[in-house]
């Protein structure tokens, strides 16, 4: 998927979360070309620390939007948070202490599932809150 197709596929119409899905996107994006380029741990470690402070914002955003509209799903969108979160620590981890022998491939499957994450729940819960919305609007007419 370039970049364009992302951009168009990963937006849904809620300004806050497509925003902050661009800067996740980009930030792994700019990890992802710090590794190609052999950049030096010190760095890659930075980019991704930047990724998890701005990711952990982020899912507390989405989390408080759960909760303020009664979000039916809101217990498993959380669950797919913590385990993304656990995945990104496990790579911080390996950077810290050595052992990411192969760096490429765990950016990308970081990357992977946090764009199947967008699609798919991001996705469920951003029409939630359109539907929900556009209810209220409704009600109050």
């Amino acid at each position: 998927m370039d970049a364009m197709e992302e951009s168009t596929e990963l937006s849904f119409g809620i300004a806050s979360m497509d925003r902050e899905h661009s800067r996740q996107l980009g930030l792994l994006n700019d990890l992802k070309a710090a590794v190609r380029g052999g950049a030096d741990d010190t760095l890659v470690y930075a980019l991704l620390n930047e990724l998890v402070e701005h990711t952990n914002l982020h899912f507390l955003s989405e989390e408080l939007s759960m909760r303020l509209h009664a979000y039916e799903a809101y217990e498993s969108h959380l669950l797919e948070h913590e385990r993304l979160l656990l995945e990104v620590q496990n790579l911080m981890r390996s950077l810290a202490t050595g052992t990411a022998t192969d760096k490429h491939s765990l950016i990308e499957a970081l990357r992977s599932w946090l764009v199947v994450h967008i699609q798919s729940a991001d996705k469920a819960l951003a029409e939630y809150l359109i539907a929900r919305a556009a209810k209220e609007a409704r009600e109050e007419r």
